[in-house]
């Protein structure tokens, strides 16, 4: 009886909860919205443009297909808190059992890979036609979202090349379990590099965006 009892125990299999998996880092609940602050600059060779709006995405409907489920998220655009909101663009949420793909304007990005583990690496293109992108997961030392634990979020480093003689590529995101996205960081800028586009180390096109989340909520 004792040796059947030990077999017994040793052929259960012990179930996986999500937030193991990281699941949870991108909860898609059906009418929630989130609402973030942007400010976003784009280069030129003439000089930059700043802009500041506010964000919101809403996910608003589903449709089932096989063994996965597409979200659809509404992404609607304010240039303040007084004004209305106005449509911007339709995007998708699919969260298979190893990913989590967001298509943004018809192009699907790989943004998250299960399980959630430091310093796990992942082709963020593997779903489209450009050249490979290696992301990986970083933990911040120093978390500026207030009483978020270290435990409770995630950093995706999506490119980080340093400043050098043709420009600049950082990007990065930030995940909070039980939240989502709560920030996007990107800096990209290509330099002048010949007399042919002007004046040598000189800006002539690039973008910087910075998108924080200040509120979420359910409409249901």
């Amino acid at each position: 009886m004792i040796i059947l009892s030990i077999l017994s125990s040793c052929n259960e299999t012990k179930e996986i909860g999500p937030e193991v998996l990281g699941y949870d880092f991108y909860p898609i609940n059906a009418g929630e919205y989130k609402i973030y602050d942007v400010k976003e600059i784009r280069y030129q060779i003439s000089g930059f443009d700043t802009s500041y709006y506010q964000l919101r995405e809403t996910i608003f409907d589903s449709i089932p297909a096989l063994d996965q489920i597409t979200y659809l998220i509404r992404r609607d655009i304010r240039a303040s808190e007084s004004e209305e909101w106005e449509s911007d663009s339709l995007w998708t949420a699919t969260r298979t059992a190893n990913y989590l793909s967001i298509t943004e304007n018809n192009i699907p990005f790989i943004k998250l890979t299960f399980p959630v583990t430091l310093g796990r690496e992942w082709d963020g293109n593997s779903l489209n036609s450009r050249g490979e992108v290696t992301y990986y997961y970083q933990t911040l030392e120093n978390p500026a979202i207030d009483s978020v634990s270290i435990d409770n979020h995630i950093r995706v480093i999506i490119e980080n090349i340093e400043e050098n003689v043709t420009g600049i590529d950082l990007k990065s995101e930030v995940y909070v379990r039980d939240v989502g996205l709560v920030e996007k960081d990107y800096l990209t800028y290509k330099k002048c590099t010949s007399s042919d586009c002007g004046e040598i180390g000189q800006i002539i096109a690039g973008r910087a965006l910075k998108q924080t989340l200040i509120e979420i909520n359910n409409e249901e």
